[in-house]
């Protein structure tokens, strides 16, 4: 999504921001708090309100609200596209290989050929 996103928006697309340090690269504003967001949201609930409450100082509660939207609509697809056993077909796979392998997807104890 976000490689056809950023195409058809015509904006130029850095993998490195996505999975490198955001607070040095400056590309992305608040960068640190939504980052603690999307962590708190998937591995630590525990620190999810103070995590909302961050980023709610950062900006405003309307962006927090925005930012929470996303991240479970992202959670919301992988779960669906788990539970009903969806593959990529083996030709996708390999035109997103050298993607993939930039951003060590294989990495995660979840990911699956």
């Amino acid at each position: 999504m976000l490689r056809a996103s950023s195409t058809a928006n015509d904006l130029e697309l850095d993998l490195d921001v996505v999975r490198g340090d955001l607070q040095e690269s400056g590309a992305i504003q608040h960068a640190p708090e939504l980052a603690a967001l999307v962590d708190a949201s998937v591995n630590d609930l525990a620190s999810l309100p103070s995590a909302r409450s961050a980023l709610v100082e950062a900006t405003d509660e309307a962006t927090m609200l925005d930012a929470a939207a996303v991240v479970a609509n992202f959670e919301m697809m992988t779960r669906i596209a788990d539970g009903t056993g969806t593959r990529h077909p083996a030709d996708r796979l390999e035109s997103m290989s050298e993607l993939s392998s930039s951003m060590g997807l294989g990495d995660f104890a979840s990911e699956r050929a």
